[in-house]
């Protein structure tokens, strides 16, 4: 994400674990709700002091250009399609910048959690989708109920091992533009045709955002790492 440090950053949908460099948080979390609760792993949204906005419709509670960036994160698989397209323009409304992820269809093919709604990849800076009712995906039900049930066991997690296949994030400027497809045939013609290769992260990106040692242990800090961790990275109150 290129946030620059005097940027106000709106995050949306942060969950129990916002962003540390979100000033302000936007979500139709309700606390009351057992599916959202199950989303967060139990627990709570935790704003971390950070003032919180309730989005009603798809619609953010901003006047336009209100923020330089928006961190939109885990969420785009949870809106069903049809509100989709009006929820991407109200975050090009508030911001002409943004950062969007979610998971790829492998991840869902191998867990099909039922709070995701859709699959989606990004190809060539688009996003391409499609409702997971018009798809197979529960004809492998079983295995997907024996990989959850390895997950749940810490056996075998594919977040930890793969995380290739398990989100896709790009930044846009200006407009987000998105196909949703009715296809299955169609949408895995797209897919199969993704050229998107992830870098993998900087090691200040790995500590601010708390990942265990192991997992961070082959990378060491460049010149350029060190320059960007001192001048960029400061943690907000």
């Amino acid at each position: 994400m290129k946030i620059k440090s005097s940027d106000d950053v709106l995050e949306i949908g942060p969950g129990a674990y916002p962003f540390w460099r979100s000033d302000c948080l936007a979500d139709i979390y309700d606390e009351h709700s057992e599916i959202d609760l199950t989303q967060f792993g139990g627990a709570k949204l935790n704003t971390k002091g950070k003032p919180l906005f309730r989005i009603v419709d798809n619609v953010l509670p901003f006047k336009d250009n209100s923020f330089d960036y928006v961190i939109c994160s885990h969420v785009f698989e949870h809106v069903p399609l049809v509100n989709l397209p009006k929820l991407a323009a109200e975050i090009m409304r508030v911001s002409k910048r943004a950062y969007i992820e979610f998971p790829r269809p492998a991840y869902d093919y191998i867990y099909n959690f039922d709070v995701h709604l859709n699959l989606l990849d990004i190809v060539n800076g688009e996003i391409i989708c499609i409702d997971k009712n018009n798809t197979k995906l529960n004809s492998i039900k079983k295995f997907q109920e024996y990989a959850m049930q390895m997950r749940n066991k810490s056996q075998f997690v594919v977040d930890k091992y793969f995380s290739p296949i398990t989100a896709v994030g790009a930044e846009f400027n200006g407009n987000i533009s998105i196909r949703i497809l009715q296809d299955e045939t169609e949408f895995w013609s797209y897919i199969f045709d993704n050229t998107y290769a992830a870098e993998p992260p900087t090691l200040p990106w790995m500590v601010i955002n708390k990942l265990k040692p192991k997992r961070i242990h082959k990378y060491l800090f460049g010149e350029k790492d060190r320059k960007y961790f001192s001048n960029k990275l400061t943690p907000v109150e």
